[in-house]
């Protein structure tokens, strides 16, 4: 797969999460556990546009807590605790990076199909997780049967979990239908 090509995966992907996304909130109990132990990668003109985007203070909270990335492709990241977290609220929250905008999903690079999609269990995603188990009931039982186990075991998590759930890119369309007639 070729740059331009891997670079219209990953907007692909990035556009079927956020409109599965527009269907969920993050609920009050959430304690941004995503922010306080999650690693953000920006590419460079991503981190740039934010720290054009953002008041001085928080563009120097940024600048003085990236460092280089170890993921292909990105430029700078942040490990651990987000500096820019302010209790569990985001200070830089309309101008996030496009990975805080995409989770619990987690966009991550696959040598052969490019990119593939995942999704965290968090407070919200388990909402996400009931959702695709009803999608499954009328195409695959099994499966319908494993995600509402999983839904059961984590409906009243309160911190990100590591496990997580794939997501096929196949389904993702259908899914998204289902969520806009429900």
């Amino acid at each position: 797969m070729n740059k331009r090509q891997r670079s219209d995966k990953y907007d692909w992907l990035t556009s079927k999460t956020q409109s599965i996304l527009k269907h969920y909130s993050c609920p009050e109990s959430c304690n941004a556990s995503c922010c306080k132990s999650h690693i953000i990668d920006f590419n460079r003109k991503e981190y740039e546009k934010i720290l054009k985007n953002v008041d001085k203070e928080s563009a120097n909270i940024l600048k003085s807590n990236s460092v280089k990335s170890e993921l292909e492709g990105c430029y700078k990241a942040i490990v651990g605790q987000c500096p820019l977290l302010i209790n569990t609220k985001c200070r830089i929250y309309d101008n996030r990076p496009q990975a805080c905008r995409n989770f619990p999903f987690v966009i991550y690079p696959d040598a052969e199909a490019g990119f593939g999609l995942t999704l965290l269990l968090c407070p919200m995603s388990v909402n996400i997780i009931k959702d695709y188990a009803q999608w499954y009931k009328s195409l695959n039982s099994t499966m319908h049967n494993q995600l509402n186990v999983l839904y059961e075991h984590y409906k009243n998590i309160d911190k990100n979990n590591d496990f997580c759930v794939q997501m096929k890119e196949r389904n993702l369309d259908s899914f998204i239908e289902f969520l806009e007639k429900k």
